[in-house]
Order: C-alpha cells, then structure tokens, then sequence
C-alpha cells in the first residue's frame, strides 16, 4: 500500500509540474502575441532590388544633409561629417506611396559629454517615415519621436533593439488617458494609415 501512495504522489506532482509548465508556455505566447503584429496583418511588401537599392542610396544622403544641418534628430553636437550613417532597414506601404526606415549612426566616444576614447564608438538608431511619389521620389521625411535610442555598442545591438521596439513595442506607446499613440507596429500593414501619419 505504501508503494502504491508513494507512486500516486509522484504521479501527481508530475501532473501539476506538467499543468504549470504548459500554463506557463501558453501565457508567455499570449504575451509575445500580444506585442506582436498577427500573422494575417503582417506587411509583406516589396520592391524591385534596383528600386530598394536606389532609395538606399538616396535615404542615406538624406540623412546626411539632415546632419549637416543640425536637424532633429541629429542636433547634438557629436553628429557632424565624421559621422558614418546606416541605413539599417527600409519598409514600403502596401501601395508603395510611404515608408518608414531605420536610420543607424556611428560616432568617436570622444565626442560623447563625458568624453571617451576616440578608437571606440557608439551608435544611435532613430526610425523615420516618408511619402514616395508617383516617380518613387522621396518626399517629406519625418523623425518618428517615439524612441530616443543612443549608445549602443555594436551597429549589431542598436539594429536589433531598433527592430524589436518598432515592430513588437511601438503600438503598446500610450497617451497620458492609457490610450494607444500609434495603434500599429511598423510592420502591420494598418500602420501606413494609422496615427503616426496625422
């Protein structure tokens, strides 16, 4: 009888380990779905390579000139012609007329407040949007202010930050009333006519 107990008892505490564990696995999914764009809403959009190739080009002259002329986001005074720009990603409404990209920057730590070393270097990662003409000329490039992300060590780490809050954590920014600012991660294809545009 004692085998028998001891038997059940084990039993038991497998079946409670197992119903903690599956319990477990399935709240931590609702959270990564909660943050993340639904499979049936996310953006797929693409341009021909030549045409991303060329926005590319045209993008990182953009913010170029933007540092030049000490515009937001770029008017601290560590941004100047020393500055290596990125541009880390390009996404494309589904109509192709708008798209938001990350911008990647890469400066001396000499030129940080504090000081620093000039052979080591940080990176600030800032997300932008823009319309495109009917010629696939971009007009109109805007910071998006939602995130302020510096000093990261590697391009690698400021890349993957920048992707993950923009496209798991941009649509959980709140008004002051706990209302959502922007409704849409950058990568729903509800984003191109949501907030952010107005």
């Amino acid at each position: 009888m004692g085998i028998s107990k001891a038997k059940k008892i084990k039993e038991m505490k497998i079946w409670f380990l197992a119903t903690f564990l599956f319990a477990k696995l399935c709240y931590g999914c609702n959270i990564i779905g909660m943050d993340s764009t639904p499979v049936k809403f996310r953006n797929h959009t693409t341009v021909m390579p030549g045409v991303y190739k060329n926005h590319h080009a045209i993008l990182n002259d953009n913010i170029r000139l933007l540092i030049k002329q000490k515009v937001d986001p770029f008017d601290s005074k560590e941004n100047d012609s020393m500055t290596e720009v990125f541009i880390d990603t390009i996404l494309y409404s589904p109509k192709k007329d708008r798209i938001a990209f990350f911008a990647i920057t890469k400066n001396s730590n000499d030129k940080l407040i504090g000081g620093g070393n000039k052979s080591e270097y940080h990176y600030n990662a800032h997300c932008f949007i823009a319309d495109l003409g009917s010629d696939s000329y971009i007009n109109n490039i805007y910071w998006v202010r939602a995130f302020n992300l510096s000093n990261y060590k590697s391009l690698k780490e400021a890349s993957e930050r920048i992707r993950k809050i923009h496209f798991k954590e941009f649509k959980r920014r709140v008004d002051d009333k706990g209302k959502s600012l922007y409704k849409y991660n950058l990568d729903d294809v509800r984003f191109w006519d949501g907030p952010v545009w107005k």
